[in-house]
Parts: structure tokens; C-alpha cells; sequence
């Protein structure tokens, strides 16, 4: 049986997860451990741009600062409180080139990773 967890700010376990177009830092809190299902967390991009195939179904919500993100010829400028929808399959860019953005991500499956025999960044 799970149970619940309560994640305060700041205890969050933040750490770098690399990409071959950058660097970010993020707090996987809901993770196999917590879900066997739902993964979510809080990542934070500052001054770089991420370009990225989301291989699940993820929800974005800006928590602070903004960024930009480009899908195809689409272009969302993000501030706090909106939300992104992002299915599985997208290739994007989150460019934070600008500044500093901190966002809550929610993804499905959990073990995207794993299921693909790769390891997360």
C-alpha cells in the first residue's frame, strides 16, 4: 500500500540531470519508489535552452520565472501559473536562454526510462 508524502520546498533532492544541449536542475520526488505509475517534480532551467523528445506524457506548470517553449513552428511563451500539455512523442525546446525558470513537471509512465532501456539525464 502507498502512502502519502508530503515534499517540502526546501528539502527537495535537486540534482543535475545533463542533456548533449544543456544542463538543468531537478527534483525527481514522485519516482518508483513513491508511484508505480506517475512520475513529478520540480525542475529548475537557468540561462540555457533544452532541446528534447518527450518519450511519455508529461504536464508542465510554471512556478516562476518564464521560458519559451517551441514546438515545431509553435511558440509558447510561459509565465508563472500557466500550463503545458506535452503528449508523448514531441520534440520540442524549453529556452530558458533568457533567465532563470523553475517548473513542476507530472509525467506518465514513471519508468519512461527504464521501459526504454536508458538511463534518465
Amino acid at each position: 500500500m502507498t502512502r502519502a508524502v508530503h515534499f517540502k520546498r526546501g528539502e527537495l533532492p535537486f540534482a543535475t540531470a545533463s542533456t548533449q544541449s544543456g544542463d538543468t536542475s531537478i527534483a525527481r520526488v514522485v519516482n518508483t519508489k513513491v508511484s508505480q505509475h506517475l512520475g513529478a517534480g520540480l525542475e529548475i532551467l537557468d540561462r540555457v535552452s533544452i532541446q528534447w523528445t518527450v518519450t511519455y506524457d508529461e504536464v508542465l506548470f510554471i512556478h516562476e520565472g518564464g521560458m519559451i517553449v517551441t514546438v515545431g513552428d509553435r511558440r509558447f511563451d510561459c509565465r508563472p501559473g500557466d500550463i503545458v500539455w506535452l503528449p508523448h512523442g514531441t520534440t520540442l525546446t524549453y529556452d530558458a536562454s533568457a533567465g532563470r525558470c523553475a517548473y513542476f513537471y507530472a509525467l506518465y509512465p514513471v519508468d519512461w526510462a527504464a521501459m526504454q532501456g536508458i538511463k534518465e539525464p
